[in-house]
């Protein structure tokens, strides 16, 4: 099992095409197929595959004599205007260097706003906190959240993966409204979406070059909210679901449309987003229709599956004529009659069809297990 430049390139292509085709598949009329929690999962996943680009010892080799060799090239020649360095080397300092950037400036702006709270918020008063107790009775799981209000913000939220805290405005509710805003928000904190939303926040900084990941972002958002409404649906009959989507509706046209809410929080709506506040109505007043998808987005699901560990089966490599040497102790030799022996002290052999094998060094070994040369190990 390892990693190389071409098991990283295989994971960028076969999770960019899974996490395109769930996109796509989402937006159309197999949306209804698909469970949340089954679409969390598949994105999770698309996430994996691209984090561990490994290639395991019994990979298929997939040889390509076009396109793979002109990236090698491309990739490990060393280059004069890049001061005699490869193209790999100078791509992968700009990786680190983007990758710091922007984990510096995540971890600032998350600071800020926790400074924010402790500094401009106030705790909550005795009303609400016992309506918080009512809504973990309700749930009936009791974790610790501490609740401010504060006047800069214009929509309810939470935020906070070990000291969580639920920030409602500065707004006169009434007593439903306030119940089912505190309840969205604590089911937030029991489906861990604060924890989700960081993970996959901290995944496309760390992959902050590749713009499909920013459709993970995107669509798992979606999907965490509807899965925390469906959640709040369990808990209530068909009557007070629909005063909580009332709620929910009331409460976006108070709002300031252009507030921003961190990625990180996890907040009752987000604003500007019509047609995904529309999805997550339908979603909640189709609640007991949506159970009886659990077998099509089973289907799906192993269908993805399926694809994602083939795609550690297959690896294309590529292959490279070898030259014809006029010298006349010279052997000519490639895949078909060769191939790379490491024997029990970690020594490395060039095993060529009616030749004695030739002893070579562990960099010369890992050139011809480029060239695809296979590696065996006795």
């Amino acid at each position: 099992m390892q990693i190389t430049i071409f098991s990283f390139l295989s994971a960028l292509l076969w999770s960019n095409l899974l996490i395109v085709a769930i996109y796509l598949l989402r937006h159309t009329r197999f949306k209804q197929h698909f469970g949340v929690l089954s679409m969390v999962l598949l994105y999770l996943f698309c996430a994996v595959r691209l984090f561990l680009p490994l290639e395991f010892t019994h990979t298929l080799i997939a040889e390509d004599d076009v396109v793979y060799p002109y990236i090698y090239n491309l990739l490990t020649r060393e280059r004069t205007m890049l001061a005699n360095k490869s193209l790999t080397l100078v791509l992968c300092t700009v990786w680190i260097l983007g990758f710091c950037v922007l984990l510096f400036r995540y971890a600032r702006q998350y600071r800020k706003a926790i400074r924010s709270v402790e500094r401009y918020a106030e705790p909550w008063d005795e009303q609400t906190n016992a309506l918080l107790k009512q809504v973990q009775q309700q749930t009936r799981r009791i974790i610790k959240v501490q609740g401010y209000t504060a006047a800069s913000v214009e929509s309810a939220f939470g935020i906070g993966v070990i000291h969580k805290r639920i920030i409602l405005p500065d707004k006169d509710y009434t007593e439903a409204e306030l119940h089912y805003v505190l309840l969205h928000e604590y089911t937030h904190f029991l489906n861990h979406d604060t924890i989700v939303k960081l993970l996959v926040t901290l995944f496309c900084i760390i992959f902050w070059w590749n713009p499909v990941v920013y459709l993970l972002q995107k669509d798992l958002e979606q999907n965490l909210e509807i899965k925390c409404d469906l959640s709040v649906a369990r808990t209530l009959c068909s009557k007070e679901r629909a005063a909580y989507l009332r709620t929910i509706l009331a409460l976006m046209k108070q709002s300031d449309r252009k507030h921003r809410i961190p990625f990180a929080a996890a907040a009752l709506f987000k604003p500007d987003a019509d047609a995904a506040i529309k999805e997550r109505f339908e979603t909640v007043m189709a609640y007991s229709a949506n159970r009886r998808n659990r077998a099509a987005s089973a289907v799906f699901t192993s269908v993805f599956t399926v694809l994602l560990i083939a795609s550690y089966m297959v690896l294309p490599q590529p292959q490279f004529a070898a030259p014809k040497s006029t010298e006349p102790q010279a052997i000519d030799f490639n895949s078909d009659i060769a191939y790379i022996k490491q024997d029990h002290v970690g020594e490395y052999w060039l095993c060529i069809q009616n030749e004695q094998p030739i002893k070579v060094k562990k960099e010369e070994a890992d050139f011809y297990q480029q060239t695809g040369l296979e590696v065996v190990k006795k």
